[in-house]
């Protein structure tokens, strides 16, 4: 091979699932830096490459590189002094094999819900690729899985059959964790980080002091806070203020996850929120995901989110579908009918979509970026143009 096999000198931990797995990679690696130092530990995720606390951002657009990427990156690692490695890991990679030659010394499956059926049809091929990852580990490494996702606790069932160490993450552990990182998701990313880490022999105290230092992951429940300055009834200046989320949600059960978690917020006034979905996915999803956002918005707003090479009335019209009737408040839905009360409208333009959004918002609002996380570009055509969702928010906010 052209990199060798720098893998054989390292210990390298496999983290997949559907949702939550660039979170986890970043909590397993941080506790790794502390029972290791940051000069011995790399991690390969979608939002960045990590080699020796060297950080560059992923503009690939892809989540786990081509094989031999992976074994370039893995050599930089060998030469830089690395010894343990994080790799975020995709169906697509599993399925594809590009992990090939590689034995993993641990790995996490966190959740497995509907994703990326363009490519894998069904559900069961979906779940088929993500156990894929049991043939990856070393003999006697720990499989650490939700044990109340079925699809998930149903590979462990067969993993530990075969003799394979399973750590099972039950909701008692869960709840029983704590971090930094807001929203409940986050319990269950930072429990399993930990389980691995307690599986492999990293003490107690490396496993907080990791999970206490990773107080923001870009794009993922990344909040930014803008401040209304304002003249109260009495004459006195108040400070009032409305909040931003950008996340990267893009399926109907992370969609879930996010607002259900925002709407607990008794703080909460309205949730304004973008809606969109990527070209060239599973064209299916796109209702059930605009169902989700519509249960917990006040507003909506469907817009671009990498279209790629389709049609976007396509990607739009599929969306639009899971809205209900774009009636305002007072207006009447039926007889005798609960209506749900959303307002939406199409801009197509995101970064016109975002700024009616923040131009619309109150103090006590919270407006939900979502689709984009920390990418740095949007697939129009066929081309990458440049896109920062938080530097577009943050240009916007200061024009308001």
């Amino acid at each position: 091979m052209v990199y060798g096999m720098p893998d054989k000198a390292m210990y390298i931990y496999g983290v997949t699932g559907t949702n939550g797995k660039t979170t986890t990679s970043y909590l397993l690696a941080s506790i790794l830096e502390q029972a290791h130092g940051k000069e011995k530990v790399g991690m390969l995720t979608t939002v960045a490459f990590r080699v020796a606390g060297e950080e560059e951002i992923n503009e690939t657009k892809m989540t786990t590189l081509p094989s031999k990427k992976i074994f370039s990156y893995l050599k930089k690692m060998q030469q830089k002094g690395v010894t343990h490695v994080v790799l975020e890991t995709t169906s697509h990679a599993l399925d594809q094999n590009r992990f090939a030659g590689i034995l993993f010394d641990g790995a996490i499956i966190l959740n497995i819900a509907r994703e990326h059926l363009d490519y894998h049809k069904t559900m069961e091929q979906y779940a088929a690729a993500k156990e894929k990852i049991v043939k990856f580990l070393k003999k006697d490494a720990p499989l650490v899985g939700k044990q109340d996702d079925e699809y998930v606790r149903k590979i462990m069932d067969r993993a530990e059959k075969n003799s394979v160490r399973v750590v099972r993450m039950t909701q008692e552990i869960i709840a029983g964790t704590n971090t930094p990182l807001a929203g409940s998701i986050n319990k269950e990313n930072a429990a399993a980080a930990s389980m691995l880490a307690r599986a492999v022999e990293i003490s107690e105290e490396y496993i907080s002091t990791g999970i206490e230092a990773v107080k923001l992951v870009p794009g993922r429940m990344e909040r930014l806070t803008h401040h209304l300055r304002s003249e109260s009834y009495s004459g006195q200046a108040s400070n009032e203020s409305f909040d931003i989320i950008i996340d990267y949600a893009v399926t109907p059960d992370a969609l879930e996850r996010l607002y259900s978690d925002l709407k607990k917020d008794i703080n909460t006034k309205r949730i304004l929120a973008t809606l969109s979905a990527a070209g060239l996915r599973d064209r299916g999803k796109r209702p059930e995901m605009a169902k989700v956002v519509a249960k917990y918005a006040d507003k909506i707003v469907v817009t671009q989110e990498d279209p790629w090479t389709e049609s976007e009335e396509q990607i739009y019209s599929d969306l639009e579908k899971g809205l209900p009737l774009p009636l305002f408040k007072g207006e009447l839905e039926g007889v005798g009918e609960k209506r749900i009360v959303v307002q939406w409208q199409r801009i197509p333009d995101r970064r016109e979509a975002i700024s009616n959004l923040l131009h619309d918002a109150k103090p006590g609002d919270v407006v939900v970026c979502t689709g984009k996380g920390a990418e740095r570009g949007m697939g129009i055509g066929k081309d990458i143009i440049p896109w920062n969702e938080r530097e577009i928010v943050e240009e916007i906010l200061r024009s308001l």
